[in-house]
């Protein structure tokens, strides 16, 4: 049993994270915007604050064994949602604490695409140009502080059923299939958190 944060926890993905890691028998802490917008469950802590605010989360995080970042931006323009967050993050995290995010696979283009999908990413490059670039910018922020980060990028997220046996690129280097399920999604978080390969590294995901 460990103590888990989770960031953006009202949020779709982020209410799985949640659900799923108190029937995994964890404690969890919800960072939530507003108090009252998550339903109080055994073994769940909720705490409102923002977490793009300057210090609000300083003194939140020193008893979790990990952190993960489900937030997630709305509508296609300019954000600094990711990044603004990613350096809350980082200074409340004492050095060597487990922190995961959640980026997207639209971010690059796997080393064994073929035409067709580089000319979809061109594409999806394109539509989603703003959320990408702050994306980026967040991932970068990861590399160059001493947390011990993973950010999980899975394709297009769906609302389906689990799989159980999500497809995982290591270092996103090999092509995933075109959907995730959210439920895939917040499980596969959860079982990285204890997992000592996806540290330092960024992962593809699909299911």
């Amino acid at each position: 049993m460990s103590a888990i944060a989770v960031v953006g926890a009202t949020g779709r993905t982020g209410r799985l994270v949640v659900a799923q890691a108190l029937a995994r028998g964890h404690r969890v802490t919800a960072i939530v915007r507003r108090a009252g917008s998550l339903t109080p469950a055994p073994g769940l802590t909720i705490v409102a604050a923002d977490p793009t605010a300057p210090g609000a989360l300083a003194g939140t995080l020193d008893q979790q064994d990990a952190v993960i970042s489900a937030l997630g931006a709305t509508g296609r323009g300019p954000t600094t949602l990711y990044s603004t967050a990613a350096t809350e993050l980082i200074a409340a995290l004492r050095p060597g604490a487990r922190l995961l995010v959640i980026s997207s696979a639209g971010l690059d283009v796997p080393d064994d695409a073929g035409r067709t999908t580089r000319l979809f990413a061109h594409i999806l490059h394109r539509i989603m140009r703003h959320i990408y670039t702050d994306m980026k910018r967040m991932e970068s922020q990861l590399t160059q502080s001493n947390l011990r980060w993973t950010s999980v990028r899975p394709t297009r997220l769906t609302d389906t059923p689990p799989t159980g046996s999500p497809q995982i690129s290591l270092g996103a280097n090999e092509k995933v299939a075109a959907r995730t399920s959210r439920a895939d999604l917040a499980a596969y978080l959860l079982d990285a958190v204890t997992d000592p390969h996806t540290e330092h590294t960024v992962v593809a995901l699909s299911s």
